[in-house]
């Protein structure tokens, strides 16, 4: 169990007294009960229809669990400060190698902050709101040619182009047709695609929520909202059945700091469900990962398109 969870449970009597909202919580815990809500950045059933919201659900009891980003801390704080009440508070639990400990100075001005208890090398503060209103970090911008891509807290590579992406954009064949995008960023490739002549449509998903939302953004604001759509997923999940004429990504293997293989293992493994017969399949890898054995007898002409600066962009069809 996680060790903030294990210091919650030291607090479950409380925790029961009534419906607890929980969010980003880091694992799904037995403490989590019928009529608890769970909400977290990352894609989940509850949360679709907060998609374009910008408040959140809050209850009597509120728990967050810290996270390591401190930008997307105050993102979570400012969403919270809108919603909620008089009468309700805001527990945050947090592991001290993360900077729990830093939480008082942080929300000074905005928040009460009393610590309620330290273990499992973790700190529990609950927090009673002052100020509302708390201003959300600003949208942070870089450019791309022509092009200004617009980013949230915690979105991959926020600041600049990351050196992958530049290397698949450096490659990119000409595509047709209705393209589906795997893990859209902040939408740098997504729009990208889109301006591509004979691209009829981009679909790009995604499973971090600021990273739709900054995809969204830099579509609009470049002009290209109406070719393209962003759904909020967990992988392919929430897709309607279709097959595309091909597919491009910059797969994702990062969860926050950790690594995480699994949902883009999973996409190369069922590719070929999603695209037509003759179809392509477009990617960027480091030098240390390969995909190429998730998609033996689905797919022909494999074929290494870029070698660069320890990337390397593929390209291969649909049998």
């Amino acid at each position: 169990m996680h060790p903030t969870l294990q210091l919650l449970e030291r607090h479950s009597s409380e925790l029961g007294e009534s419906p607890v909202h929980w969010f980003d919580i880091p694992e799904a815990s037995p403490m989590v009960k019928s009529g608890d809500k769970q909400f977290n950045l990352h894609w989940s059933q509850n949360n679709n229809a907060l998609l374009d919201a910008d408040t959140w659900p809050t209850n009597t009891r509120n728990v967050l669990f810290y996270p390591k980003a401190k930008d997307r801390l105050d993102w979570w704080l400012a969403m919270l400060s809108n919603s909620l009440q008089a009468d309700q508070t805001l527990w945050v639990v947090g592991e001290n190698n993360g900077g729990i400990k830093s939480l008082p100075k942080r929300v000074a001005g905005h928040f009460n902050c009393i610590k309620i208890e330290s273990a499992r090398h973790c700190v529990l503060f609950e927090l009673t709101l002052t100020d509302k209103g708390i201003q959300s970090p600003k949208w942070s911008t870089f450019s791309v040619g022509d092009m200004t891509c617009y980013t949230l807290p915690g979105v991959f590579s926020a600041a600049r182009l990351d050196r992958g992406t530049d290397v698949l954009l450096s490659a990119l064949p000409e595509l047709s047709g209705h393209i589906l995008e795997f893990g859209s960023g902040c939408g740098v490739l997504t729009a990208h695609l889109a301006i591509q002549k004979q691209v009829k449509s981009v679909n790009a998903i995604e499973i971090d929520l600021c990273a739709v939302r900054s995809t969204k953004k830099t579509l609009a604001e470049n002009g290209l909202a109406d070719k393209c759509s962003v759904t909020w997923s967990a992988g392919t999940e929430q897709l309607e059945p279709k097959r595309y004429d091909a597919l491009v990504t910059n797969p994702p293997f990062h969860k926050g700091i950790q690594t995480e293989y699994g949902p883009t293992e999973t996409f190369f493994s069922e590719a070929h469900n999603w695209l037509k017969t003759g179809g392509h399949l477009v990617w960027v890898a480091n030098d240390f990962l390969t995909y190429h054995h998730l998609l033996k007898g689905h797919f022909t002409n494999i074929t290494q398109l870029v070698h660069k600066n320890g990337f390397s962009v593929y390209s291969a069809q649909r049998l």
